[in-house]
């Protein structure tokens, strides 16, 4: 009979999660199920299935996303896995095109994910919207620009402050940013707030911090504490979970917590916007070691809704011929683009750019350029159409996910 996609319930959550388990390398426990099914979507879960048997596993979160300019609706793509069994047999590709069915039906124009290889999604038109970066500062290369405002005050906060604090601060900034998603009450709970000592790596528990400006939070930090002594001195790690402001003195007071923790050889952030104010406060910014990976994905399902939900830059108006790789079908679509409102009509027009789905959900959240996957060799067009594109495109800030889903 071969191998077959469809839905799977809660009631087979152990057997979901060992398959994924098998792909992603961990132990699933009771807890570990109970936590997961807590924001889980079972709904919209999907496993293939090999005589009745799961040998690949994918999942949906309904997230509303942060695009340039406004806010759409985003099906998260994630707990994508095959049994090492099974791989190269078509498996990945069938749930995939169950799961775009499911994205249409849900009325989602787009799609996100993050990769755990790099090289598998754009062949089903996900394109690399945003980078992460990982950054390093040793403790002797902390000082502040000359520049730098005054820090805001800040001060630490229990937990269960912090459940009342940082939620509504996130909420009134997330739509900032392209790349970030409103968190509900149980992804906050079970994914943010979720603290087992297993998770913790040697460190401490997480601590939280909030900067204050006149009676409000403008910022908020959760981090973690190792230890570590050299010859009796301490050179512990402050590991930072995530750390977001809302004003220069809000960014300057939450980072200068961080980077001036006592008995501290190092402070490491992982996952930080391109756009990070850190890189602007610190006196000596190279000292910053810094590693850059591709972290969102964005696949667009729905052309004419996804390019009119957000905003542009400037005006541009051209006749796109579009590639899908899924599928292999090519669609042809007249971009009226401009700050002051957009359309996008399926034409017949000669086509004056061709692109893949890939490179248009890439450019789509402002950071990948036109001109350069261009000059790659990757579409075509001109090159005054291509730079009026990246002019229309570009987003300021850049699009950063702050989290993995």
């Amino acid at each position: 009979m071969g191998v077959t996609v469809g839905p799977v319930g809660e009631d087979r959550a152990a057997e979901f999660l060992a398959a994924m388990g098998q792909a992603f390398g961990f132990d699933s426990s009771d807890e570990h199920r109970e936590r997961f099914s807590k924001i889980f979507e079972w709904d919209r879960a999907r496993a293939a299935y090999d005589g009745g048997r799961i040998v690949g596993t994918l999942g949906a979160y309904s997230f509303e996303m942060t695009v340039p300019g406004g806010t759409l609706p985003c099906a998260g793509t994630t707990v994508v896995a095959v049994l090492p069994t099974h791989r190269r047999r078509g498996v990945l590709r069938q749930m995939l095109h169950d799961h775009f069915d499911d994205v249409r039906a849900h009325e989602e124009p787009l799609a996100s994910l993050w990769a755990s290889e790099s090289s598998i999604y754009g062949r089903f038109g996900y394109g690399m919207a945003a980078v992460g970066i990982d950054v390093e500062v040793s403790r002797s290369h902390v000082d502040f620009h000359r520049l730098a405002p005054s820090p805001a005050p800040t001060r630490l906060v229990s937990k269960e402050e912090a459940r009342e604090l940082i939620p509504p601060f996130y909420d009134d900034h997330r739509t900032e940013c392209p790349g970030f998603f409103a968190r509900s009450g149980p992804w906050w709970e079970f994914r943010r707030f979720h603290d087992a000592e297993s998770s913790r790596g040697g460190a401490t528990a997480y601590r939280y911090a909030v900067a204050e400006e006149n009676g409000s939070v403008t910022g908020f930090a959760q981090y973690r504490f190792k230890e570590n002594w050299d010859d009796g001195h301490g050179q512990g790690t402050v590991v930072v979970h995530e750390l977001l402001g809302s004003t220069p003195e809000s960014w300057a007071g939450l980072c200068s917590l961080a980077l001036n923790h006592d008995l501290t050889g190092r402070i490491q952030a992982g996952n930080r916007s391109p756009d990070d104010p850190l890189f602007s406060l610190l006196a000596a910014p190279r000292r910053a070691r810094t590693t850059v990976d591709d972290s969102l994905w964005v696949k667009i399902l729905d052309v004419p809704r996804a390019l009119e939900g957000r905003e542009y830059s400037a005006p541009v108006s051209v006749v796109v011929r579009v590639h899908d790789p899924t599928d292999g079908t090519f669609s042809t679509w007249r971009f009226d683009l401009s700050p002051e409102g957009s359309s996008v009509t399926e034409t017949d027009t000669e086509p004056q750019v061709e692109i893949d789905i890939e490179d248009l959900g890439a450019c789509y959240m402002g950071r990948s350029r036109f001109m350069a996957l261009g000059a790659a060799g990757r579409l075509h067009g001109d090159t005054t159409t291509l730079r009026a594109l990246d002019t229309a495109f570009t987003w300021s800030p850049q699009p950063w996910c702050p989290e993995v889903f």
